[in-house]
């Protein structure tokens, strides 16, 4: 959405998180982890499935709002989170902060990587997403200061102690976590970002899109309020419904993440 749909729209009251609510984001993954563990100890797979598919999700959402610096911490407790994080998801969440802010400053140009998979249709980008995370990381080394590659480097290594201690200990429950945050992290760039950006192109008025469907919105733990991150990214994600509400009521609606669906598969 242009900037100039939107001088008229309040948004800074919205930054401001209670601690409660820094309190929620914080502990959403790591309820998930439990939920997860609880149903490996009584062997619903099922559940253990869905549970670990919500920790990466929940995961993702409290890295970005670390990378954007809007969960309530300090620099220091952002690094923190993004460190724990990547110890649980398997990778650097440091790495993908360079690479994210660099979507931001220029979306959807050719040299964004995080956003390139837009381009694509919809069975090009499904095989290509399982190559997206080894293309966010090598960008982000290239491009990374010297303190990043550090964070990056040190992310990596602790990230595979953890998966090696998770195939040592021969625990079922662990392997099943470990299995589906690879197929999260396969996957994660066609919900995170070609449903979000397709149709899309650089310099567009409409540089991604978003939902109004309360059902979508809370399965998508609020990320697909897409178009209003963009617009505004320093908005916390738990206060994007209701930045999308003002942006309604100035009469500039995103275009939506299920519009013309079909035609561009």
């Amino acid at each position: 959405m242009s900037d100039a749909r939107n001088s008229q729209v309040e948004w800074r009251d919205l930054l401001a998180l209670s601690h409660r609510e820094i309190l929620v984001e914080l502990l959403m993954p790591l309820l998930a982890l439990a939920a997860a563990l609880i149903a490996g100890a009584v062997r619903c797979w099922p559940l253990l499935v869905l549970a670990s598919a919500m920790m990466f999700m929940f995961g993702l959402r409290v890295s970005h709002g670390a990378f954007h610096r809007s969960l309530g911490l300090r620099k220091g407790g952002n690094d923190a989170v993004m460190f724990v994080l990547s110890a649980l998801l398997g990778g650097s969440m440091h790495a993908i902060e360079v690479t994210h802010h660099r979507h931001h400053r220029d979306c959807l140009a050719d040299d964004d990587v995080e956003g390139h998979i837009a381009s694509h249709g919809f069975w090009r980008a499904l095989l290509e997403s399982p190559r997206y995370p080894l293309a966010i990381h090598l960008q982000a080394w290239r491009h990374g200061t010297q303190g990043q590659r550090h964070w990056i480097a040190t992310e990596l290594i602790v990230a595979v102690m953890v998966q090696g201690l998770i195939w040592k200990s021969g625990i079922g429950t662990l392997k099943g976590i470990a299995l589906t945050l690879y197929a999260a992290n396969a996957l994660a760039a066609m919900p995170g970002i070609w449903l979000v950006h397709r149709g899309c192109r650089h310099r567009d008025s409409d540089i991604a899109r978003s939902t109004r469907s309360r059902l979508v919105t809370w399965l998508s733990a609020g990320m697909f309020h897409h178009a209003e991150h963009h617009a505004f990214p320093a908005v916390p994600t738990c206060h994007l419904s209701e930045l999308a509400h003002r942006i309604d009521a100035q009469g500039s609606t995103p275009p939506s993440i299920a519009d013309d669906f079909a035609s561009r598969k």
